[in-house]
């Protein structure tokens, strides 16, 4: 037979030990955070290919993309739901394509 061993705690000592496990918590999601937060304004305008900070906006009606102007690089970035919007509307592809080209032709 097996028999339980009960450990009875000051319940002030663990009133204290709750609060402290509390808090710990509290500043670990506000750390979380602020890294995280940090991290996407210092990185906003870099690129994910080639890495540096050279993201432009180029809005062409309703449709805004962010493109690379780092020579040799070129891409193409899209904010969610912009890839939808483009594909819906086959002139505005064509129409966007021809101005995305003629940007690399200067």
């Amino acid at each position: 037979m097996t028999e339980h061993v009960t450990v009875k705690v000051h319940s002030e000592e663990s009133y204290f030990i709750q609060e402290e496990m509390d808090q710990i918590k509290k500043l670990r999601q506000n750390s979380e955070k602020l890294a995280t937060d940090a991290y996407k304004n210092e990185h906003e305008l870099h690129c994910f290919r080639c890495g540096t900070p050279s993201l432009v906006e180029i809005e062409r009606g309703d449709i805004t993309v962010d493109v690379c102007i780092n020579e040799g690089c070129g891409a193409i970035h899209l904010d969610p739901g912009e890839l939808d919007q483009i594909v819906s509307n086959e002139a505005a592809v064509k129409k966007m394509r021809t101005q995305l080209f003629n940007i690399f032709k200067k």
